[in-house]
């Protein structure tokens, strides 16, 4: 019996259209060491006539400081020597291929940077996440579309009218492409009220804390992204906001061989941030379940 050789093949894995590295901004430079910023996304216009007869009209406005420290994505790679595996090959290929999916999912839960113990954190607590953050507009039971038009609407009005973000997962989307509301410019989605969308499993559908059937992990030790996840049957949720920036850095690699065991192993780590505007950020139930 001739013995089956051992290969490596090309995924030939396209870039995630729509996601968030691809539609999110770019973080300026030196974010790799946390970022503060003062979140100007809520700062709104007054309107007055002429001559107006009461006062404090022009009430002064302050914006919040936000800040976003960053967070490692990990993999961890071993394989017998046997099999003439790129054990370092494999795990460059697998960050490049699932960033995406793992920074969307640490901004919608925040659950790495929740249990960080980094004593130069300002505040504990971890970076905003969109689960902690949104302001939860409700169950949808007019459906997706009309979930859509209310947060395209709430971000209208805490913003002044600024354009923002949708962030949803294959399932919403999907029914939002059948409802015919999704249009896809380049390799962009948008709404048909010209709203950017944000498309990536890693947004999938959990609620904003204590809105029903959130089961978001509460022990901060459990393995990242272990639990939490919608069940079948849970109403999946729609997020906004006014602004979104992601970034990956440059990755670091280790890799060693034992020879008593005749393993390889590689270690890849990069540093990446996913950012977003807290002041301006609603979810609201899609009225799409899980269906698997």
């Amino acid at each position: 019996m001739v013995s089956p050789i051992p290969v490596e093949l090309d995924r030939c894995t396209p870039a995630v259209a729509g996601g968030l590295l691809q539609g999110g901004c770019p973080l300026p430079p030196g974010w790799e060491r946390g970022i503060s910023f003062q979140d100007t996304a809520c700062l709104l216009p007054t309107v007055m006539g002429e001559c107006p007869t009461c006062s404090d009209l022009k009430p002064t406005q302050q914006a919040d400081t936000v800040t976003f420290r960053p967070v490692s994505l990990i993999t961890a790679f071993r394989c017998s020597t046997f099999g003439g595996i790129d054990v370092q090959a494999v795990a460059q290929a697998n960050l490049d291929e699932t960033a995406d999916y793992a920074l969307a999912r640490e901004m919608l839960t925040g659950q790495a940077s929740l249990r960080d113990a980094n004593p130069n954190a300002a505040e504990p607590g971890g970076n905003p996440s969109l689960q902690r953050t949104a302001i939860d507009l409700g169950t949808g039971d007019a459906g997706p579309v009309a979930a859509l038009g209310c947060v395209e609407q709430a971000i209208a009005d805490a913003t002044g009218g600024r354009n923002g973000y949708i962030l949803i997962g294959p399932e919403i989307a999907l029914a939002l492409g059948e409802a015919g509301v999704l249009l896809r410019e380049g390799g962009r989605l948008v709404t048909t009220t010209g709203t950017r969308v944000i498309q990536t499993g890693g947004f999938d559908g959990r609620g904003p804390i204590d809105s029903p059937g959130d089961e978001s992990p509460a022990d901060p030790c459990e393995p990242w992204n272990s639990t939490g996840a919608p069940e079948q049957g849970d109403e999946l949720y729609i997020y906004g906001t006014a602004s979104v920036w992601a970034g990956v850095g440059v990755g670091l690699m280790r890799s060693d061989i034992n020879r008593a065991n005749n393993t390889a192993a590689a270690r890849e780590e990069r540093v990446a941030l996913p950012v977003f505007t807290p002041c301006s950020t609603f979810a609201a139930g899609s009225g799409v379940t899980k269906a698997c």
